[in-house]
């Protein structure tokens, strides 16, 4: 009998150590100089622009432990509004390697969409321009 639990606690220590190394693996920081978040509480932001409306279509903030955990899960996450969607997993890597205050642009036929991280109460706030106007014309900043 103190074998058999011996066995399956060794089996389940090795599996913790393998889940653990692939969590390190998927969700490691990215190679370099230190990134501008290391050490603070990002907020992952998504938002999208449709032509011709005065808000954004869809807005989302979630925290970046949160969006961390769903990569290294290799869960498929994704924002969407009506036929237009953002998968958080293909960005995630892109957006961990911005400078503090730049942003991704994605346009998807006739919207635009902005992934990026902020950390909640800095200043500046962080915060990408208006991709149309009333009239829905581009901005030409």
């Amino acid at each position: 009998m103190r074998s058999k639990a011996a066995l399956w606690i060794g089996l389940l220590v090795v599996v913790s150590l393998a889940i653990g190394v692939l969590w390190t693996i998927r969700t490691a920081p990215p190679a370099g100089p230190t990134p501008w978040w290391w050490g603070k509480n990002p907020d992952f932001h998504v938002e999208g622009w449709e032509a011709g409306k005065e808000d954004a279509t869809v807005a989302m903030t979630m925290p970046k432990k949160t969006v961390d955990a769903l990569v290294g899960l290799g869960l498929k996450s994704s924002v969407s509004a009506g036929k237009h969607k953002v998968y958080l997993s293909q960005v995630h890597a892109e957006v961990e390697r911005l400078p503090r205050g730049q942003w991704i642009t994605m346009h998807d036929n006739e919207a635009t969409i902005y992934v990026w991280l902020d950390v909640k109460g800095s200043t500046p706030a962080v915060r990408p321009p208006k991709p149309y106007g009333a009239d829905s014309t581009r901005a030409t900043s």
